[in-house]
């Protein structure tokens, strides 16, 4: 639940293929017993509902709100994240949500446009929406080490591209 001055708090995580295949999962409290295929086929079946009763394209669903909890769905073209929390949402946290589905698409965008259904080519996705539950990520940035400008990962002094989300740091410098 979120606190008592309604600040959100990330309960579960879920990247979600176009096909309604789980990619990834992140559970704060690491529940291993529950069915998540059954959330995942739930919110798939809504977002078809929504596009065969509004038409593709031009209406998707964005949040669904229940008595304490909420689901923020932020959509690519080829996958989707699913963001279960309580509280009330921030304007950092959607915008820490949607920067975690740019670079995820950045990376994978290509992989899910032909995917094959090997989950070997995800590999690396739950590092990427890890900072998810850490909406304040500029705080934990605060100390001495250096970070990637892109996805906020720790980098060494002499690494000429983000070992997380390979940004190129030679861009930075044109």
């Amino acid at each position: 639940m979120g606190s008592e001055d309604n600040t959100p708090v990330i309960e579960e995580v879920f990247l979600v293929h176009k096909s309604g295949c789980l990619i990834e999962f992140m559970d704060i409290e690491q529940n291993t017993e529950v069915d998540y295929d059954v959330t995942i086929g739930m919110l798939t079946a809504v977002q078809s509902f929504v596009k065969d009763a509004f038409g593709d394209g031009t209406w998707s669903l964005k949040k669904l709100e229940f008595e304490n909890k909420n689901i923020m769905i932020e959509l690519a073209k080829n996958f989707y994240l699913a963001v279960v929390y309580s509280g009330r949402a921030t304007a950092k946290m959607n915008h820490e949500v949607a920067r975690s589905l740019e670079i995820i698409e950045e990376k994978f965008g290509k992989v899910a446009e032909n995917w094959n259904g090997d989950m070997d080519v995800w590999d690396g996705t739950k590092d990427l929406i890890g900072p998810i539950f850490t909406p304040d990520v500029e705080d934990i940035l605060m100390d001495e080490s250096i970070h990637c400008q892109l996805c906020g990962a720790p980098v060494d002094d002499n690494a000429t591209a983000c070992p997380m989300c390979e940004f190129d740091f030679s861009l930075m410098d044109q």
